[in-house]
């Protein structure tokens, strides 16, 4: 599965898709994906359930431009959208 986001970063009110996910219940308790930023660079990930959400770990990645990005924990919720699985950045974790 690979989160496919907009910017070269991921930041409180993101919103992107999911590629090699057919429906939400594939990862009912969780799952390794990859994160697909848009300056083409990647970053290993977790998903896991979190209460009423989902929280994604993004493991340390450099942007295209050579910007280093430490690890990180985000609060995420997943929608399915037509044809589609959406996921939306909520927060940042307080906890890594």
């Amino acid at each position: 599965m690979i989160l496919q986001a907009t910017h070269t970063h991921l930041y409180p009110g993101h919103r992107g898709k999911i590629s090699g996910l057919a429906q939400l219940a594939a990862i009912q308790t969780g799952g390794d994906c990859l994160v697909e930023f848009s300056d083409g660079s990647v970053a290993s990930a977790r998903i896991n359930s979190y209460e009423n959400a989902w929280q994604l770990r993004t493991s340390p990645y450099r942007t295209a431009a050579g910007t280093a990005i430490a690890e990180k924990l985000w609060v995420i919720h997943l929608e399915k959208d037509g044809n589609q699985i959406k996921f939306h950045i909520l927060n940042k974790a307080q906890k890594l």
